[in-house]
């Protein structure tokens, strides 16, 4: 029997590496592979002492690509299948080329927005990020001979290869069946022992200027502007595990467990026995995959989808999204997807669902035309500042590089004087000795 390899870079692919080696590679040896990071390292020992996967091996990002020839050439010569996440580790990116050379199944599985239009997003990923080609170095698309999510009917490209849906409600009937594995999944998790969440609605973060996106100012700006608005309403923050903008007025993360894995935090509602734990009725986000795959994981409500706010302030336009909504409404029907098109459309939208909910929502928090003017202004002058004092500082280097190289040359020159009275004193003893 071959073995299964799981190449996982956060909490999320750890997550589904567990649903598939609890359910669809249950009796298969399996290898969890783990980036070396700062959302990943908690889970290491956890998932070692699980028990679910026969290893669980570290892969240091810094690590040259020679360091793990060795280790990529043992694992391909006893491995059938590789569970490939994204793209930005240059380590897994290398050994799924060598496994694809070598006749390795490479699946690319389901990790949120990106995986539902994989193309488009990789091109959009590499022109964005300015070290984007150098993280996704080895990434090719002809290597996927199979594409897992958690919803194929969403995928929004012209498939090159097979789609096959990942079986979730298998794995949260098992676990509401086996005590043991449910608290398994809790352990690794680290669930146990933790209240369900109380909120009424849930807003995901995204860290936009990180992603180069959108200036720290105006993410803090629309965040400020969208947590006020329900400010009378039990909102749950949901921080983005890369990043949180230090200039945001919410703290975020205000809920027990809020640190780990929304998605797990929802399964663990529907996996409670004798009758699934509630969960929020309403979400809303500028963009995010935790937002979507709350939906994909059969969670109703009512799911705000902000992106074309965002589009008002940014040069970045993602239509992959539209694209997807419109087919979450035609394949989800207990749910409703609202795209507002600005903020008077959000202010409508809202005062409805205010009613439908009995929610009072603070309206006049929504920007106007002269609120946004300001934002602008402010953003340009800080930014018109900063440049200038770049400027000066520049200037002053200049001088100073200026004044350095002054002294250089007047050094250099005393020092060729220094260099022609020694040769010439030289001369002169060599002419006396003679002479003598």
């Amino acid at each position: 029997m071959t073995t299964i390899l799981f190449a996982c870079g956060t909490e999320y692919h750890v997550l589904m590496a567990f649903i598939l080696a609890t359910t669809t590679y249950a009796e298969s040896p399996k290898i969890l592979l783990l980036y070396a990071t700062n959302r990943t390292l908690p889970y290491l020992e956890r998932a070692r002492a699980s028990g679910i996967w026969d290893e669980v091996i570290l892969i240091e990002p810094d690590a040259p690509a020679t360091a793990y020839e060795a280790l990529w050439a043992d694992l391909l010569t006893r491995a059938s299948v590789l569970h490939m996440f994204t793209w930005g580790f240059p380590h897994f990116n290398t050994l799924m080329a060598q496994g694809h050379a070598g006749g390795l199944s490479v699946i690319l599985t389901d990790e949120g927005l990106l995986t539902y239009s994989p193309r488009r997003h990789f091109a959009d990923w590499i022109a964005q990020k300015h070290d984007g080609a150098t993280l996704a170095r080895d990434f090719t698309f002809e290597a996927i001979q199979e594409i897992w999510l958690l919803a194929p009917a969403l995928f929004a490209e012209t498939p090159w290869c097979p789609l096959r849906a990942i079986d979730v409600s298998t794995f949260v009937s098992r676990c509401r069946e086996n005590s043991s594995l449910r608290a398994c999944f809790e352990r690794l998790f680290d669930l146990e022992n933790v209240d369900p969440v109380s909120a009424e609605a849930v807003y995901f973060r995204q860290y936009f200027p990180l992603l180069e996106v959108l200036p720290p100012e105006l993410d803090a700006w629309l965040d400020d502007a969208l947590t006020t608005v329900f400010s009378a309403v039990r909102l749950a923050i949901k921080n983005h595990p890369a990043w949180v903008n230090p200039l945001v007025k919410q703290v975020g993360n205000n809920f027990p467990a809020a640190d780990r894995p929304w998605e797990a935090l929802v399964l663990r509602a529907q996996m409670q026995s004798p009758e699934p734990t509630s969960l929020p009725r309403v979400y809303l986000s500028l963009t995010s995959s935790a937002m979507l795959k709350t939906a994909l994981l059969g969670v109703t409500g009512t799911y705000l989808f902000l992106h074309r706010l965002l589009a008002r302030y940014s040069g970045w336009q993602d239509t992959s999204i539209d694209d997807l909504i419109e087919r979450l409404s035609a394949n989800f029907p207990h749910a409703r997807f609202i795209v507002p098109a600005n903020w008077e459309d959000l202010s409508t939208v809202l005062a409805e669902l205010g009613g439908h909910e009995g929610w009072r929502f603070n309206l006049n928090a929504l920007p106007t035309v002269a609120d946004e003017i300001a934002i602008l202004r402010d953003v340009s002058l800080t930014y018109w500042r900063q440049s200038r004092e770049q400027a000066r500082r520049l200037q002053s280097l200049e001088h100073e590089v200026h004044t350095l190289r002054t002294q250089l040359d007047q050094k250099d020159a005393l020092l060729r004087e220094v260099v022609r009275l020694m040769t010439l004193t030289a001369d002169i003893l060599k002419q006396e000795l003679g002479d003598g």
